[in-house]
Formats: structure tokens, sequence, C-alpha cells
């Protein structure tokens, strides 16, 4: 009895097995074709070549867009100093003015007293991936206000600097673009087109909520000051491009799954 016992363990461990280790229906059934690789190698190629001909140009419109929501906003501007974005390629940077913590002495520790206590409270009560956010908030205001008093009263960079940090990120994280959907997205069994119209979607939203984000950064340190700058470049910045990417790359590969399905796909 125990030895039937055992064995009927065993092969029921050994059948969970083989079914635990069976990929997704999904996954054994695309098909990869080496001139995918090379179609994308093609785009991507194409694609950066006529960004860096059109760069000036982009970052002109989107100034234009900046200065549209910033007018909207109630926020004075003015054309700067242009700054050479890209080798051979400039564009104009906007200056506007900061909150003045030297008539505002108490607002950078109100600032920074109630992102703690948001911090605090949202600890126990916010999911776990928005943790690490919480902290960063009273973290990058309380490195700056360090810096306000213990090294110098004004930051060593003003608004046109933080526009020629923020135009050089985008620039380059554009021209990565089409490389990172030529390798999670040109190599499906999907047609061109597919792929061309969820690369310019990404594009186009790349484009605009650059603007948006940019301008939502200046209102900011206009109307609270410079404090939040560390803040706005890596949140506003480096994350907010992280996580569109990923959505955008969710909902292309959804789409794509669902007409491979309807192919039958197969391992060829």
């Amino acid at each position: 009895m125990r030895n039937g016992a055992a064995v009927n363990g065993e092969q029921g461990a050994a059948t969970w097995r083989r079914i635990a280790a069976v990929p997704h229906r999904s996954l054994r059934r695309i098909l990869f074709r080496p001139a995918f690789l090379v179609q994308g190698l093609a785009v991507a190629i194409l694609l950066n070549f006529f960004l860096v001909r059109m760069l000036s140009s982009v970052w002109l419109a989107h100034s234009r867009i900046v200065e549209a929501l910033l007018q909207w906003s109630g926020v004075p501007w003015a054309i700067g100093r242009w700054a050479e974005i890209w080798p051979g390629s400039s564009a104009p940077l906007l200056r506007t003015p900061f909150l003045d913590y030297q008539i505002h002495p108490y607002y950078p520790w109100l600032f920074l007293g109630l992102t703690t206590i948001l911090f605090l409270i949202g600890f126990r009560r916010w999911p776990a991936p928005w943790k690490p956010l919480l902290f960063s908030l009273p973290l990058s205001l309380g490195i700056t206000l360090f810096y306000l008093k213990a090294v110098s009263p004004a930051l060593p960079y003003s608004s046109e600097d933080f526009c020629a940090l923020w135009y050089r990120g985008e620039t380059y994280l554009w021209l990565l673009l089409p490389w990172i959907w030529l390798l999670g997205f040109f190599l499906l069994n999907v047609p061109l087109w597919m792929k061309l119209f969820w690369l310019a979607l990404l594009g186009f939203y790349s484009f605009l909520w650059s603007a948006v984000r940019l301008a939502t950064a200046l209102a900011t340190f206009y109307y609270l000051g410079p404090l939040w700058m560390l803040f706005f470049y890596f949140a506003f910045g480096f994350l907010a491009d992280f996580l569109y990417i990923v959505a955008f790359y969710s909902l292309a590969v959804d789409r794509a799954a669902v007409r491979l399905y309807r192919q039958k796909e197969a391992w060829g």
C-alpha cells in the first residue's frame, strides 16, 4: 500500500511538473523569421537618420507647445540661449523665473514636512511598488534643501539648464525607441503596418507627453520653487518615460498576440 501510494505520488508530482513546465500557448507558437530582423533594422536606421536631420525643427515645435502651456498656466517665460542638443542640431531654451526662497524662507521646510507626512501616511496604505516613489519625494527635497542651506542659497541650475538636460535626455530616448521596438516587437510575425502604427503612436505620445511634463516642471518651479527640480528630473523624466514605454509595449504585444493566435503560429 505504501509503495503504491509512493508511486502514485511520484506520478502525480511528475504530471504536475510537466503541466507547470509547458509554456503558454502563445509563447510556443510564435514563428521567428530573420527577415523581420532586417526589416526592423532598416526602419530603425531610417528613423534615426530622419530624426537627426529634423531634430532642430522637432525641438522648435516642442518648445512652441511648452510655451503655449506656460502661457495658459500663467507662467512668464522668455526665449533664452540656444544650446546644441545633438552635434549639428540646436534648440532654443526657455527661461522662466523660480519662486524666491529668500522672500519665502519657510516654504522649503513646509514642503519637506508635508511630503514626509505623506510618505509616513502612505507607507502602510499604498501598494509596495509606490513606496520607493513616495520615499523619493521627501528624499529629493531633503537633498536639495541641504544643498541650499549648507552649500549655496541658490541652485547651480537655471530653468535653461534644466531644459537643456531635458532635451538631451529625450533626444537619446527618441533615438533608442526604434531599437527598443526592434527587439521587442518587430520580430513578431505581424504585418508591417501594425508595427509602424504602434511605433508611430509611441513616438507621437512621447513627443507630446514630453512637452506636457516639461511645462509642468517649469510651472512647478515658478509657483513652488526649485526645491522640486531633482524630483521632477527623475520622477517626471526617466521614470515617466519607462512607464509609458512599458504600457505601449504591453498594449502592442497584446494586440499582436491576438493576431498570432488566430494565425495559428508555429515554430519553424
